[in-house]
C-alpha cells in the first residue's frame, strides 16, 4: 500500500512540476496582439451566421444558396475580423481627440485594407452574386424569411463597400498624419 501511495505522490509531484513548466513557458511566449471589433459588428457577423445556417436547411435551391453564403461570409468575416474592422473601434477616441503612439497597428491594418481593396470588393461581389441567387431562390419558393434576409445583407454588404471599409482607411491616414506630426 504504502509503494503505491508513494508512486501516487511522486506522479503527481511530477506531473505538477510539468504542468508549471508548461504554464510557465507558455506565459514567456508572447502573445499576438488581439485588437477589438464593434460590438456591433461582432453581432451582426454572428446573426448572419446564424440565419444563413438556420436557411441552409431549407429545402431545394434555398438551402443550396444559403450554404454557398455561410461558405463566402465566414471567409470575409475572418478577412473583416483580422484587419478590416479593428480600426474602427478608436472611432470614440478619435472623435475625443485621444490619439496616441499606441495606436499605429491601426496605420498598419488600414494600410492592408487599401492595398486589398479590389480582393475585398471581389468577396463583396461574390456576396451579392450569392444573395441575390438566395432571393430569387426564395421568390420561387415563396420564402419570404430568405428574400428578406438576403435583401438586408445585400444592404450591409454595400454598407462595408461604400463606408465601413473608406472608414477604416482614414482612421489609418488621420493616425499617420497625427502621429508622424507630434514631438
Amino acid at each position: 500500500m504504502r509503494a503505491r501511495s508513494s508512486t501516487a505522490l511522486r506522479l503527481a509531484a511530477v506531473s505538477a512540476l510539468a504542468w508549471t513548466v508548461c504554464v510557465g513557458f507558455a506565459q514567456a511566449q508572447p502573445a499576438p496582439p488581439v485588437h477589438e471589433i464593434p460590438q456591433s459588428q461582432t453581432a451582426e457577423h454572428r446573426d448572419n451566421i446564424e440565419h444563413l445556417t438556420a436557411l441552409s436547411s431549407h429545402p431545394g435551391k434555398v438551402g443550396e444558396a444559403a450554404r454557398r453564403a455561410v461558405a463566402l461570409f465566414k471567409k470575409h468575416d475572418a478577412r473583416e475580423a483580422e484587419y478590416i474592422m479593428p480600426p474602427l473601434s478608436l472611432l470614440p477616441y478619435l472623435v475625443d481627440g485621444k490619439i496616441t503612439p499606441d495606436m499605429q497597428w491601426a496605420v498598419v491594418m488600414a494600410d492592408r485594407v487599401r492595398a486589398d481593396r479590389e480582393l475585398i470588393f471581389v468577396e463583396h461581389t461574390e456576396m451579392i452574386a450569392v444573395l441575390n441567387e438566395l432571393q430569387f431562390a426564395g421568390q420561387e419558393a415563396h420564402d419570404a424569411d430568405a428574400i428578406d434576409f438576403a435583401r438586408g445583407a445585400a444592404t450591409d454588404a454595400l454598407n462595408d463597400v461604400e463606408i465601413l471599409e473608406p472608414t477604416a482607411i482614414l482612421i489609418g491616414d488621420l493616425l499617420r498624419a497625427k502621429l508622424s506630426a507630434k514631438p
